[in-house]
């Protein structure tokens, strides 16, 4: 049984994947959650190599959709958050700002 359940936003992306992969590996005892809208930014591919641990999980959702997030915190529980869920690139800034202030609530 795990220690603790961790939640990772953005797990699937380029930085978000490794930090993933380090807690899983380094952490065996604790529940790992992925959570990831797999945009452009975000890729499974990045994980193969961990997704069939055993304290390793993904859920697929978008962190602007409140009802999505709750419905993942009331499955798992977390006791944290890593949050690294961010489409930041320069060119989504300039090309589609209105995306990144859509309110969570």
């Amino acid at each position: 049984m795990a220690n603790k359940t961790i939640v990772i936003t953005g797990g699937a992306g380029f930085i978000g994947s490794h930090v993933v992969r380090l807690f899983v590996n380094k952490y065996p005892d604790y529940k790992i959650v992925n959570l990831d809208a797999l945009t452009y930014a975000g890729n499974l591919e990045n994980l193969k190599d961990i997704e069939e641990q055993p304290n390793y999980i993904f859920e697929k959702a978008d962190i602007v959709d409140a009802e999505a997030v709750k419905a993942v915190f009331q499955k798992h529980n977390p006791d944290g958050v890593i949050h690294l869920a961010a489409e930041s690139h320069v060119d989504r800034s300039i090309s589609s700002p209105w995306i990144l202030c859509t309110p969570m609530l």
